[in-house]
């Protein structure tokens, strides 16, 4: 997703480049009955310089410092969560834009009573907040990336800024819909080949859903009261070593899918083959190429070394529903991204969020998608299974996240209140779009 020179000036010497159930009526009842939710508020590229990598999504360790920082822990290193990128003598090149406008883990702007008058003031407010909050991160980033600074463009993105779209509802709609789910099949080289049992089917047989709940790890989560409304959708996803044992009051129980990032795949602290967490589900996988790269070369420089694991887990089980996603797919949906911006986004691949929206509004009839646009439950938690704080977790660090949870806003068509006091975007799936 190059030619040799340009492969091996981003990688290491090691590794040379880099039958339909509504629900309907349960889930309106809860959306329109239940209280707003308290939270319980106590709550990569990777630094050796040549390799890229993206941030850990699994809880990596990340810095609040303003610079990067190397870590230990193989696969994660620091970030700011506020994009200041530094001068040789240390001060801040941008700093007029680094000063945040939402406040986090507060009960400001959390309803007692979702039909006040109040209420739908400090919802407004809270939005109006939120959204210049990914503005300032958008416009900070933005500043950054047109400076010249290639070493932010590791996977070497060529993009035509001819395709850029204003931006409406539909016109973001049909661009998503354009990008057709596309996996690597057995008949695909090196995979053919080399012998990789990988299903002809594709996921799930290709089956559609009514209603589809996409869940993500955000902290805001626990606490949140959701996860009978969650159960009961036709299809739940989830992300990466997200557990629901312990968290099923916050985050339901059931599982239909899961994405994952290639590094809960190839590190081995994940477990992938044994983990419980990944058996008897459907498993999309995910892992960018450079922009160019054939499936040859993303073969060979993978930015995790996923593909001997994946293997593995193929010949051990010929009925595993898990396939892997083709990695022009991910530059194809950061082009819509781009085209939708009026920002220069960082040049990275999208995040899983995104990756599983886009997927359930392929397969599903309505998606609802949990705390990826934040509520006013927001918080510096980065997952609900996890305690670690960083508001780069939910503003970006890495991904265009930021202009990701703009565009999910956008796409969305339940009222502000579901969204910003209850904690789901509500969004029609592609099936009901029509497209030129």
């Amino acid at each position: 997703m190059y030619d040799e020179k340009q492969r091996n000036s981003s990688r290491t010497s090691e590794h040379s480049p880099k039958t339909m159930v509504s629900g309907g009526s349960f889930q309106d009842k809860y959306a329109a009955e239940n209280p707003p939710f308290q939270l319980p508020f106590n709550s990569t590229l990777r630094i050796d310089f040549l390799r890229k990598n993206r941030r850990s999504a699994v809880g990596g360790y990340w810095s609040s410092s303003g610079r990067q920082t190397p870590n230990k822990t193989a696969g994660s290193y620091g970030v700011s969560s506020n994009n200041i990128v530094m001068k040789s003598h240390g001060s801040p090149r941008f700093p007029n834009l680094h000063r945040p406008l939402l406040e986090f883990d507060s009960n400001k702007y959390i309803c007692d009573d979702l039909l006040s008058s109040d209420c739908q003031e400090q919802t407004a407010e809270f939005k109006e907040l939120l959204l210049k909050e990914f503005h300032r991160v958008l416009m900070g980033a933005s500043k950054v990336f047109a400076s010249g600074l290639d070493a932010h463009n590791t996977y070497d993105v060529r993009y035509n800024s001819s395709h850029r779209r204003k931006g409406s509802r539909h016109e973001v709609m049909c661009a998503l819909k354009g990008v057709k789910i596309r996996t690597v099949t057995a008949d695909d080289e090196p995979f053919r080949r080399l012998g990789f049992k990988i299903p002809r089917a594709p996921l799930q047989e290709g089956r559609h859903y009514n209603t589809c709940a996409v869940v993500t790890s955000a902290g805001a989560l626990l606490g949140s009261g959701l996860g009978k409304f969650i159960d009961s959708h036709d299809m739940v996803l989830r992300f990466n070593n997200a557990p629901i044992e312990n968290y099923t009051e916050s985050v339901g129980s059931k599982t239909t899918f899961r994405v994952l990032n290639s590094q809960v795949v190839a590190k081995p602290e994940f477990n992938f083959l044994d983990n419980p967490l990944f058996r008897d589900v459907s498993i999309l996988v995910w892992d960018p190429a450079n922009y160019s790269s054939t499936l040859e070369d993303w073969y060979h420089y993978p930015d995790y070394p996923l593909f001997p694991v994946y293997k593995k887990l193929l010949e051990r089980n010929h009925n595993a529903d898990v396939h892997l996603l083709n990695p022009q797919v991910l530059w194809s949906l950061w082009s819509v991204l781009q085209d939708t911006s009026p920002y220069r986004l960082r040049r990275n691949p999208p995040s899983s969020g995104f990756i599983g929206l886009w997927f359930a509004l392929h397969r599903c009839s309505r998606v609802r998608v949990f705390e990826y646009v934040p509520s006013a439950r927001a918080t510096r938690r980065c997952h609900y299974h996890a305690l670690h704080d960083d508001a780069a977790c939910t503003l970006g660090a890495w991904h265009p996240l930021a202009h990701e949870k703009t565009l999910a806003e956008r796409i969305r068509d339940n009222p502000d209140v579901q969204v910003f006091q209850q904690g789901f975007i509500d969004v029609p799936g592609f099936g009901t779009v029509t497209c030129p």
